[in-house]
């Protein structure tokens, strides 16, 4: 009997979460990098993702982040500064090339206070077909959910999975649930293309015209 079911995964969040530049957070890539934090290299941890949720035409069953929206939650767009350690009224070197081509997101020219957009929410809502146990093992494993994560942003408090009556980690309400390849559609749908990556560890790997989610708040 498989241990796969349809599955849907509440986490509620203390802190706000820190976006990345291009994707939505997608259940599949959390629980990817909860297993890096226990195997060293990418086939093992793809071994392991594919014991965790159910996967067709190379895409898991595995949903972005919807943000919850409701009385008793609210969804708040902010705006997170951080301290790194450089300023410009520190430099009494010259510079050997236009100030203009330096790198000030990294190194040692990094900027004092860097600025990041971030959502402040009480919960997001995942779904998946999958392994229940080991989503809620993994996913209790990491300390947060989106960037800078260690530095105590999107901290996890608590996390409930339960069965679901239906899959919805592709679509919700017949509107795309995450990112998906269009070779995989007959016919064209109305969201946008991006050519991106569609499977952990959604960093390095070839790229393909993908359909991008347009919508990722749930209203409950």
């Amino acid at each position: 009997m498989s241990s796969f079911h349809p599955l849907r995964i509440e986490i509620e969040i203390i802190t706000s979460i820190i976006h990345g530049n291009y994707y939505p957070i997608h259940l599949d890539g959390l629980i990817y990098w909860a297993v890096r934090n226990f195997s060293d290299t990418h086939p093992i941890a793809i071994e392991e993702v594919d014991k965790v949720f159910s996967k067709s035409s190379g895409v898991y069953h595995a949903s972005q982040a919807l943000f919850v929206k409701g009385r008793d939650s609210k969804i708040i767009a902010t705006e997170v500064v951080r301290a790194t350690h450089f300023q410009w009224t520190e430099f009494s070197g010259k510079f050997t090339k236009p100030k203009k081509s330096i790198k000030e997101n990294e190194g040692p020219f990094r900027r004092l206070f860097t600025e990041k957009l971030a959502t402040k929410v009480n919960k997001i809502i995942f779904f998946a077909h999958g392994d229940a146990e080991k989503i809620k093992f993994y996913l209790n494993s990491l300390i947060g959910i989106g960037r800078s994560a260690n530095a105590g942003f999107g901290e996890i408090a608590k996390v409930t999975v339960e069965d679901s009556m239906e899959d919805y980690s592709w679509f919700y309400d017949d509107k795309l649930n995450r990112i998906l390849p269009i070779s995989i559609f007959n016919m064209a749908r109305n969201e946008p293309i991006k050519c991106c990556r569609y499977k952990p560890n959604y960093k390095s790997g070839d790229t393909t015209d993908c359909y991008i989610p347009i919508n990722n708040v749930i209203v409950i």
